[in-house]
């Protein structure tokens, strides 16, 4: 299997505690499927540094970074080494302050095939709404909504998820709620669990203007708070 581990954005602040994340992460991942991977990170600042402290993990064969300041996908979508990404079975895209709690990798590629799911995310514990962490463990939902924390993804399922995203609308509000608008298949596997470990720094304000523009480039014309976000479940 060709793994890559795609940090969708890192830098200040709190970039102490966002590398002990990191390299929680990286250890669990090579513990988990006992194989070198690979990994793509997206710095906005600090790159110096990230770069450096990336060098220690000797089971990561490749190393890519990208520095651009910027908010999240001002910085993901301009990555000029995203088309390195064709050649990978699989890849963990994740925000800089989620921490891997309970994950295995082989487990949640084998619900993706089962189930034909394109946008795969663990249980996330402190994120946003409750339909990512407040369901029991043994169930795997099939989601209109899944907020963006951490998610497996094939290649195609890559280029499907940063299609409907835009440079514009930086912080990506909105559009974890029109998945099911895109009939993309989407879902959260309880059994596997990730810790949101560091308080949001959104501008929310802006968020929202930005997500507004962005609603209306769509010509979306719903109410987004009215999606019913779980539409079925199963027992896994």
């Amino acid at each position: 299997m060709k793994f890559i581990y795609y940090l969708a954005c890192i830098g200040s602040k709190n970039l102490d505690k966002k590398l002990d994340i990191l390299s929680a992460n990286l250890n669990y991942i090579y513990n988990d499927i006992q194989c070198k991977f690979d990994i793509i990170v997206n710095c906005y600042d600090n790159y110096e540094v990230v770069y450096d402290y990336i060098q220690q993990f000797d089971f990561i064969a490749n190393k890519w970074f990208y520095n651009k300041p910027g908010i999240l996908t001002e910085v993901y979508l301009t990555n000029p080494h995203n088309a390195r990404l064709s050649k990978y079975d699989y890849i963990l895209f994740i925000l800089d302050d989620v921490k891997i709690q309970s994950m295995n990798i082989n487990g949640m590629i084998a619900l993706k095939q089962k189930y034909n799911i394109e946008i795969l995310s663990p249980k996330v514990i402190n994120s946003t709404h409750p339909f990512m962490y407040a369901l029991p463990d043994n169930l795997l939902t099939f989601n209109n909504a899944v907020e963006i924390y951490c998610l497996l993804l094939t290649y195609n399922d890559f280029m499907r998820y940063t299609s409907i995203n835009t440079v514009e609308n930086t912080w990506a509000w909105g559009v974890d709620f029109l998945f099911g608008h895109y009939n993309i298949r989407a879902g959260v596997c309880f059994n596997y669990n990730v810790l949101h470990a560091l308080p949001s720094n959104s501008d929310r304000s802006n968020a929202r203007e930005l997500m507004a523009k962005y609603l209306k480039q769509i010509n979306y014309t719903g109410d987004i708070a009215d999606i019913v976000t779980v539409t079925g479940a199963v027992n896994v």
